[in-house]
């Protein structure tokens, strides 16, 4: 269904833009483009678990480190 529409559709982007988007066939294909680290379990990679909130808490403790002023994010 994508593959039809993304074809329609790519001669009205530009070269930069249609040079970004790739479709991969298979998940073998895709670990040629991103490290396995990075990727979910169910895409192949080895990444058990990406939880928002997890980051969050990374990313609200590197604004404590940092003396950055403003609200934390929440989660």
């Amino acid at each position: 269904m994508v593959k039809p529409c993304w074809t329609m559709l790519r001669p009205l982007l530009s070269e930069k833009l249609r040079k970004r988007v790739y479709f991969h066939s298979n998940v073998k294909e895709l670990l040629n483009y991103f490290p396995c680290s990075i990727l979910p379990v169910e895409y192949g990679g080895a990444l058990k678990e990406n939880s928002e909130e997890d980051w969050l808490r990374k990313a609200n403790k590197e604004h404590e480190n940092y003396g950055v002023t403003g609200q934390p994010n929440y989660f």
